[in-house]
Protein backbone atom coordinates (compact mmCIF):
# COMPACT_ATOMS: atom_id res chain seq x y z
CA UNK A 1 0.00 0.00 0.00
CA UNK A 2 1.51 3.31 -1.08
CA UNK A 3 1.71 6.38 1.14
CA UNK A 4 -1.25 8.08 -0.59
CA UNK A 5 -3.56 5.13 0.04
CA UNK A 6 -2.33 4.87 3.63
CA UNK A 7 -3.07 8.54 4.28
CA UNK A 8 -6.58 8.11 2.89
CA UNK A 9 -7.19 5.12 5.16
CA UNK A 10 -5.94 7.02 8.18
CA UNK A 11 -8.17 9.99 7.34
CA UNK A 12 -11.13 7.62 6.93
CA UNK A 13 -10.40 5.95 10.26
CA UNK A 14 -10.10 9.31 12.02
CA UNK A 15 -13.48 10.36 10.60
CA UNK A 16 -15.06 7.12 11.77
CA UNK A 17 -13.57 7.55 15.25
CA UNK A 18 -14.74 11.17 15.33
CA UNK A 19 -18.30 10.20 14.37
CA UNK A 20 -18.33 7.46 16.99
CA UNK A 21 -17.14 9.90 19.64
CA UNK A 22 -19.81 12.42 18.67
CA UNK A 23 -22.44 9.70 18.74
CA UNK A 24 -21.30 8.59 22.19
CA UNK A 25 -21.60 12.18 23.43
CA UNK A 26 -25.14 12.46 22.02
CA UNK A 27 -25.98 9.09 23.57
CA UNK A 28 -24.79 10.18 27.01
CA UNK A 29 -26.70 13.47 26.71
CA UNK A 30 -29.86 11.63 25.69
CA UNK A 31 -29.46 9.06 28.47
CA UNK A 32 -28.92 11.57 31.28
CA UNK A 33 -31.71 13.84 30.05
CA UNK A 34 -34.01 10.83 30.02
CA UNK A 35 -33.08 9.88 33.58
CA UNK A 36 -33.66 13.47 34.74
CA UNK A 37 -37.06 13.56 33.04
CA UNK A 38 -38.13 10.12 34.27
CA UNK A 39 -39.71 11.30 37.54
CA UNK A 40 -41.23 14.42 35.96
CA UNK A 41 -42.64 12.56 32.97
CA UNK A 42 -45.51 11.04 34.96
CA UNK A 43 -46.96 14.18 36.60
CA UNK A 44 -46.18 16.51 33.70
CA UNK A 45 -46.97 14.16 30.81
CA UNK A 46 -50.17 12.61 32.15
CA UNK A 47 -51.61 15.87 33.45
CA UNK A 48 -50.72 17.49 30.13
CA UNK A 49 -52.88 14.91 28.36
CA UNK A 50 -55.72 15.47 30.82
CA UNK A 51 -55.50 19.25 30.45
CA UNK A 52 -56.03 18.99 26.69
CA UNK A 53 -59.57 17.80 27.41
CA UNK A 54 -59.98 19.26 30.90
CA UNK A 55 -63.24 21.04 30.06
CA UNK A 56 -64.83 17.89 28.64
CA UNK A 57 -63.56 15.80 31.56
CA UNK A 58 -64.76 18.35 34.12
CA UNK A 59 -68.24 18.34 32.62
CA UNK A 60 -68.26 14.51 32.45
CA UNK A 61 -67.34 14.22 36.14
CA UNK A 62 -69.78 16.92 37.30
CA UNK A 63 -72.58 17.01 34.69
CA UNK A 64 -75.10 18.81 36.94
CA UNK A 65 -72.66 21.68 37.42
CA UNK A 66 -72.32 22.39 33.69
CA UNK A 67 -75.73 21.38 32.30
CA UNK A 68 -78.43 24.08 32.16
CA UNK A 69 -81.94 23.03 33.13
CA UNK A 70 -83.75 25.41 30.78
CA UNK A 71 -82.94 25.07 27.08
CA UNK A 72 -85.63 27.29 25.50
CA UNK A 73 -85.84 31.05 25.78
CA UNK A 74 -83.64 34.13 25.78
CA UNK A 75 -80.66 34.38 28.16
CA UNK A 76 -81.05 36.72 31.10
CA UNK A 77 -79.00 39.93 31.23
CA UNK A 78 -75.70 39.36 32.99
CA UNK A 79 -76.58 42.06 35.49
CA UNK A 80 -79.54 40.00 36.73
CA UNK A 81 -77.35 36.92 36.98
CA UNK A 82 -74.83 38.81 39.13
CA UNK A 83 -77.64 40.02 41.38
CA UNK A 84 -78.75 36.42 41.96
CA UNK A 85 -75.20 35.46 42.87
CA UNK A 86 -74.85 38.39 45.27
CA UNK A 87 -78.06 37.33 47.03
CA UNK A 88 -76.25 34.26 48.33
CA UNK A 89 -72.72 35.70 48.50
CA UNK A 90 -71.71 39.37 48.46
CA UNK A 91 -67.96 38.74 48.21
CA UNK A 92 -66.07 40.45 45.34
CA UNK A 93 -66.73 39.10 41.85
CA UNK A 94 -63.52 38.87 39.85
CA UNK A 95 -64.60 37.32 36.53
CA UNK A 96 -67.49 35.94 34.48
CA UNK A 97 -66.95 33.05 32.06
CA UNK A 98 -69.47 33.29 29.24
CA UNK A 99 -71.42 30.25 27.94
CA UNK A 100 -70.09 28.22 25.01
CA UNK A 101 -70.50 24.73 23.53
CA UNK A 102 -68.35 23.10 26.21
CA UNK A 103 -69.76 24.84 29.27
CA UNK A 104 -73.21 26.22 28.24
CA UNK A 105 -73.63 27.99 31.59
CA UNK A 106 -72.54 31.29 33.13
CA UNK A 107 -69.67 30.81 35.59
CA UNK A 108 -69.03 33.51 38.16
CA UNK A 109 -65.80 33.61 40.17
CA UNK A 110 -65.64 35.25 43.60
CA UNK A 111 -62.63 35.68 45.83
CA UNK A 112 -62.65 34.62 49.49
CA UNK A 113 -59.18 35.47 50.71
CA UNK A 114 -56.86 33.02 48.94
CA UNK A 115 -59.77 30.86 47.78
CA UNK A 116 -61.75 31.35 44.57
CA UNK A 117 -65.34 30.12 44.51
CA UNK A 118 -67.04 29.22 41.22
CA UNK A 119 -70.82 29.52 40.90
CA UNK A 120 -72.63 27.93 37.96
CA UNK A 121 -75.84 29.62 36.78
CA UNK A 122 -78.42 28.60 34.19
CA UNK A 123 -78.17 31.46 31.66
CA UNK A 124 -81.90 31.37 30.79
CA UNK A 125 -83.65 30.74 34.11
CA UNK A 126 -80.96 32.23 36.34
CA UNK A 127 -81.10 29.19 38.62
CA UNK A 128 -77.98 28.43 40.67
CA UNK A 129 -76.73 25.02 39.51
CA UNK A 130 -73.94 24.64 42.03
CA UNK A 131 -70.98 26.19 43.84
CA UNK A 132 -67.54 24.83 44.50
CA UNK A 133 -64.10 25.77 45.76
CA UNK A 134 -62.33 26.26 42.46
CA UNK A 135 -58.92 26.37 44.11
CA UNK A 136 -59.19 22.79 45.37
CA UNK A 137 -61.38 21.09 42.74
CA UNK A 138 -59.89 18.05 40.98
CA UNK A 139 -59.38 19.38 37.45
CA UNK A 140 -57.97 22.76 38.52
CA UNK A 141 -55.60 20.90 40.85
CA UNK A 142 -54.39 18.73 37.99
CA UNK A 143 -53.95 21.86 35.89
CA UNK A 144 -51.79 23.38 38.63
CA UNK A 145 -49.87 20.11 38.98
CA UNK A 146 -48.95 20.35 35.32
CA UNK A 147 -48.11 24.03 35.61
CA UNK A 148 -45.92 24.10 38.71
CA UNK A 149 -46.06 20.63 40.37
CA UNK A 150 -48.06 22.32 43.18
CA UNK A 151 -44.72 23.87 44.24
CA UNK A 152 -45.13 27.45 43.07
CA UNK A 153 -43.48 29.01 46.19
CA UNK A 154 -40.58 26.59 45.77
CA UNK A 155 -39.64 27.20 42.14
CA UNK A 156 -42.02 24.53 40.88
CA UNK A 157 -42.95 26.45 37.73
CA UNK A 158 -39.29 27.08 36.94
CA UNK A 159 -38.57 23.36 37.38
CA UNK A 160 -41.30 22.55 34.84
CA UNK A 161 -39.75 25.09 32.46
CA UNK A 162 -36.31 23.48 32.86
CA UNK A 163 -37.95 20.11 32.20
CA UNK A 164 -39.38 21.59 29.00
CA UNK A 165 -35.91 22.59 27.82
CA UNK A 166 -34.57 19.15 28.74
CA UNK A 167 -37.41 17.49 26.83
CA UNK A 168 -36.64 19.59 23.74
CA UNK A 169 -32.97 18.54 23.87
CA UNK A 170 -33.97 14.94 24.49
CA UNK A 171 -36.25 14.97 21.44
CA UNK A 172 -33.53 16.42 19.20
CA UNK A 173 -30.84 14.04 20.47
CA UNK A 174 -33.23 11.10 20.10
CA UNK A 175 -33.89 12.00 16.47
CA UNK A 176 -30.14 12.25 15.82
CA UNK A 177 -29.52 8.82 17.39
CA UNK A 178 -32.51 7.30 15.61
CA UNK A 179 -31.49 8.40 12.12
CA UNK A 180 -28.91 5.71 11.20
CA UNK A 181 -31.24 2.88 12.25
CA UNK A 182 -34.53 4.45 11.06
CA UNK A 183 -36.55 2.02 13.18
CA UNK A 184 -40.25 2.69 12.58
CA UNK A 185 -41.80 -0.55 13.79
CA UNK A 186 -41.35 -3.27 16.41
CA UNK A 187 -39.95 -6.50 14.97
CA UNK A 188 -41.65 -9.76 15.90
CA UNK A 189 -40.18 -12.82 17.58
CA UNK A 190 -37.71 -10.99 19.84
CA UNK A 191 -37.01 -11.12 23.56
CA UNK A 192 -38.37 -8.45 25.89
CA UNK A 193 -35.19 -6.37 25.82
CA UNK A 194 -35.04 -6.12 22.03
CA UNK A 195 -38.80 -5.53 21.80
CA UNK A 196 -38.49 -2.66 24.27
CA UNK A 197 -35.52 -1.38 22.27
CA UNK A 198 -37.52 -1.27 19.04
CA UNK A 199 -40.58 0.19 20.77
CA UNK A 200 -38.51 2.98 22.34
CA UNK A 201 -36.96 3.90 18.99
CA UNK A 202 -40.18 3.71 16.99
CA UNK A 203 -42.34 5.53 19.55
CA UNK A 204 -39.64 8.15 20.04
CA UNK A 205 -39.55 8.89 16.33
CA UNK A 206 -43.32 9.20 15.89
CA UNK A 207 -43.82 11.58 18.81
CA UNK A 208 -40.49 13.43 18.91
CA UNK A 209 -41.58 16.39 16.77
CA UNK A 210 -44.83 16.75 18.74
CA UNK A 211 -42.94 16.62 22.03
CA UNK A 212 -40.51 19.18 20.63
CA UNK A 213 -43.24 21.73 19.86
CA UNK A 214 -44.98 21.04 23.19
CA UNK A 215 -41.70 21.41 25.10
CA UNK A 216 -40.64 24.65 23.39
CA UNK A 217 -44.06 26.28 23.72
CA UNK A 218 -44.31 25.22 27.36
CA UNK A 219 -40.88 26.68 28.08
CA UNK A 220 -41.91 29.94 26.42
CA UNK A 221 -45.02 30.10 28.64
CA UNK A 222 -42.96 29.57 31.80
CA UNK A 223 -40.19 31.99 30.81
CA UNK A 224 -41.93 34.74 28.78
CA UNK A 225 -39.12 37.24 29.26
CA UNK A 226 -36.54 34.77 27.96
CA UNK A 227 -38.82 33.95 25.01
CA UNK A 228 -39.23 37.66 24.25
CA UNK A 229 -35.45 38.14 24.43
CA UNK A 230 -34.90 35.19 22.08
CA UNK A 231 -37.31 36.71 19.56
CA UNK A 232 -35.88 40.23 19.82
CA UNK A 233 -35.05 40.46 16.07
CA UNK A 234 -38.81 40.10 15.43
CA UNK A 235 -39.56 43.01 17.78
CA UNK A 236 -41.86 41.43 20.41
CA UNK A 237 -43.27 44.02 22.79
CA UNK A 238 -44.06 43.83 26.47
CA UNK A 239 -47.64 44.88 27.09
CA UNK A 240 -48.80 46.33 30.42
CA UNK A 241 -52.44 47.39 30.93
CA UNK A 242 -52.98 50.63 32.85
CA UNK A 243 -55.85 52.30 34.64
CA UNK A 244 -57.77 55.30 33.31
CA UNK A 245 -58.24 58.64 35.08
CA UNK A 246 -61.68 60.07 35.87
CA UNK A 247 -62.73 62.66 38.41
CA UNK A 248 -66.17 61.23 39.07
CA UNK A 249 -66.72 58.02 41.07
CA UNK A 250 -66.76 54.69 39.27
CA UNK A 251 -70.12 53.88 37.66
CA UNK A 252 -72.15 50.84 38.73
CA UNK A 253 -71.04 47.54 37.22
CA UNK A 254 -72.75 46.95 33.89
CA UNK A 255 -71.43 43.72 32.34
CA UNK A 256 -74.04 43.78 29.56
CA UNK A 257 -72.84 47.20 28.37
CA UNK A 258 -69.20 46.06 28.51
CA UNK A 259 -70.02 42.92 26.53
CA UNK A 260 -71.93 44.95 23.92
CA UNK A 261 -69.01 47.37 23.59
CA UNK A 262 -66.55 44.48 23.02
CA UNK A 263 -68.78 42.87 20.40
CA UNK A 264 -69.27 46.17 18.61
CA UNK A 265 -65.53 46.83 18.56
CA UNK A 266 -64.60 43.37 17.22
CA UNK A 267 -67.75 41.85 15.69
CA UNK A 268 -65.86 38.93 14.13
CA UNK A 269 -64.46 37.68 17.46
CA UNK A 270 -66.06 35.60 20.22
CA UNK A 271 -65.88 37.04 23.77
CA UNK A 272 -64.79 34.48 26.34
CA UNK A 273 -64.50 36.13 29.74
CA UNK A 274 -65.37 39.42 31.43
CA UNK A 275 -62.72 40.43 33.96
CA UNK A 276 -64.09 42.98 36.41
CA UNK A 277 -62.15 46.05 37.56
CA UNK A 278 -59.87 45.69 40.56
CA UNK A 279 -58.15 48.02 43.00
CA UNK A 280 -55.04 48.00 40.77
CA UNK A 281 -56.79 48.18 37.38
CA UNK A 282 -60.07 50.06 36.99
CA UNK A 283 -60.87 48.87 33.45
CA UNK A 284 -62.75 45.75 32.34
CA UNK A 285 -60.72 43.04 30.56
CA UNK A 286 -62.37 41.06 27.75
CA UNK A 287 -60.40 38.16 26.18
CA UNK A 288 -61.70 37.19 22.73
CA UNK A 289 -60.87 34.66 20.00
CA UNK A 290 -61.55 34.44 16.26
CA UNK A 291 -64.70 32.52 15.35
CA UNK A 292 -62.80 30.03 13.20
CA UNK A 293 -60.43 29.12 16.03
CA UNK A 294 -61.04 26.10 18.20
CA UNK A 295 -63.31 26.65 21.18
CA UNK A 296 -60.62 26.06 23.80
CA UNK A 297 -58.14 28.53 22.34
CA UNK A 298 -57.41 31.24 24.91
CA UNK A 299 -57.97 34.91 24.34
CA UNK A 300 -55.61 35.77 21.50
CA UNK A 301 -57.23 39.22 21.51
CA UNK A 302 -57.69 41.18 24.72
CA UNK A 303 -59.57 44.44 25.14
CA UNK A 304 -59.52 46.81 28.08
CA UNK A 305 -62.71 48.87 28.27
CA UNK A 306 -63.25 52.10 30.20
CA UNK A 307 -66.41 51.61 32.36
CA UNK A 308 -67.08 55.37 32.37
CA UNK A 309 -67.12 55.85 28.60
CA UNK A 310 -67.52 52.22 27.39
CA UNK A 311 -64.64 52.84 25.00
CA UNK A 312 -61.76 50.46 24.28
CA UNK A 313 -58.74 52.19 25.81
CA UNK A 314 -56.20 49.41 25.20
CA UNK A 315 -56.05 46.55 22.77
CA UNK A 316 -53.78 43.54 22.40
CA UNK A 317 -54.63 41.95 19.08
CA UNK A 318 -53.37 41.15 15.60
CA UNK A 319 -54.03 44.77 14.62
CA UNK A 320 -50.97 45.80 16.67
CA UNK A 321 -48.91 42.61 16.62
CA UNK A 322 -45.36 42.47 15.37
CA UNK A 323 -44.03 39.15 14.07
CA UNK A 324 -42.63 38.42 17.55
CA UNK A 325 -45.97 39.28 19.19
CA UNK A 326 -47.75 36.89 16.84
CA UNK A 327 -45.42 34.02 17.74
CA UNK A 328 -45.73 34.63 21.48
CA UNK A 329 -49.53 34.98 21.32
CA UNK A 330 -49.86 31.52 19.77
CA UNK A 331 -47.72 29.64 22.29
CA UNK A 332 -50.63 28.57 24.50
CA UNK A 333 -52.87 27.22 21.68
CA UNK A 334 -49.76 25.61 20.24
CA UNK A 335 -48.94 24.00 23.59
CA UNK A 336 -52.35 22.36 24.01
CA UNK A 337 -52.75 21.60 20.29
CA UNK A 338 -55.95 23.63 19.91
CA UNK A 339 -54.29 25.82 17.29
CA UNK A 340 -54.73 22.88 14.89
CA UNK A 341 -58.25 21.95 15.97
CA UNK A 342 -59.28 18.48 17.09
CA UNK A 343 -56.39 16.78 15.27
CA UNK A 344 -53.85 18.94 17.10
CA UNK A 345 -55.47 18.29 20.45
CA UNK A 346 -55.45 14.53 19.83
CA UNK A 347 -51.75 14.58 18.91
CA UNK A 348 -50.80 16.51 22.05
CA UNK A 349 -52.97 14.17 24.14
CA UNK A 350 -51.17 11.10 22.75
CA UNK A 351 -47.74 12.71 23.14
CA UNK A 352 -48.47 13.33 26.82
CA UNK A 353 -49.14 9.62 27.28
CA UNK A 354 -46.03 8.69 25.28
CA UNK A 355 -43.76 10.92 27.39
CA UNK A 356 -43.71 8.67 30.50
CA UNK A 357 -43.62 5.53 28.33
CA UNK A 358 -40.42 6.77 26.71
CA UNK A 359 -38.94 7.63 30.09
CA UNK A 360 -39.75 4.24 31.60
CA UNK A 361 -38.59 2.24 28.58
CA UNK A 362 -35.38 4.28 28.31
CA UNK A 363 -34.62 3.76 32.00
CA UNK A 364 -35.24 0.03 31.64
CA UNK A 365 -32.87 -0.21 28.66
CA UNK A 366 -30.19 1.70 30.57
CA UNK A 367 -30.60 -0.47 33.70
CA UNK A 368 -30.62 -3.71 31.71
CA UNK A 369 -27.53 -2.74 29.71
CA UNK A 370 -25.61 -1.89 32.87
CA UNK A 371 -26.67 -5.16 34.46
CA UNK A 372 -25.54 -7.20 31.45
CA UNK A 373 -22.24 -5.31 31.34
CA UNK A 374 -21.66 -5.96 35.06
CA UNK A 375 -22.48 -9.65 34.64
CA UNK A 376 -20.13 -9.91 31.66
CA UNK A 377 -17.27 -8.22 33.51
CA UNK A 378 -17.65 -10.61 36.47
CA UNK A 379 -17.19 -13.71 34.26
CA UNK A 380 -13.74 -15.10 33.28
CA UNK A 381 -12.50 -13.75 30.00
CA UNK A 382 -13.27 -15.85 26.94
CA UNK A 383 -11.91 -15.87 23.42
CA UNK A 384 -13.47 -13.18 21.29
CA UNK A 385 -16.37 -14.22 19.12
CA UNK A 386 -15.81 -14.43 15.37
CA UNK A 387 -16.54 -11.07 13.69
CA UNK A 388 -19.39 -12.52 11.64
CA UNK A 389 -21.44 -13.51 14.72
CA UNK A 390 -23.91 -10.83 15.82
CA UNK A 391 -23.75 -9.43 19.32
CA UNK A 392 -26.58 -10.65 21.58
CA UNK A 393 -27.19 -7.09 22.88
CA UNK A 394 -27.40 -3.93 20.77
CA UNK A 395 -24.30 -1.81 21.17
CA UNK A 396 -24.18 1.69 22.56
CA UNK A 397 -23.74 3.02 19.04
CA UNK A 398 -27.23 1.76 18.20
CA UNK A 399 -28.85 2.98 21.36
CA UNK A 400 -31.28 5.85 21.33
Amino acid sequence: MNSLTGSRVSVYKSKVVSRQNIRQLWLKLHRYLGLFLLLLSLPVGLTGSINVYHREIDRFLTPAFYTPITTQGQPLPLQQILEKVRQIDDSPIISIILPDDYWPVVLVHQRHGKIVLRTSIDPISGQILGRRDQSNALLPKLYKLHQDLLLRPYWGEELVGIAGMALALSSLSGLWLWFPRKALTVRKGQNFFRTTWDAHNALGFWVSLILLWVALSGTALVFPKAARFTLWPLNPREFKPHSVSHAEPAPPEDPDAILAAARAYRPDDVPLVLGLPTAKLNTWRVPMRPKHYHGTVGGLTQLWIDPWTLQVVQEKSSAQWTAGDRILAHQFPLHNGSLFGEAGRALVFLSGLAFPLLGISGAYLWWRKRRLAARKSSKPSRPASPPEQPSPVPGDSDKR
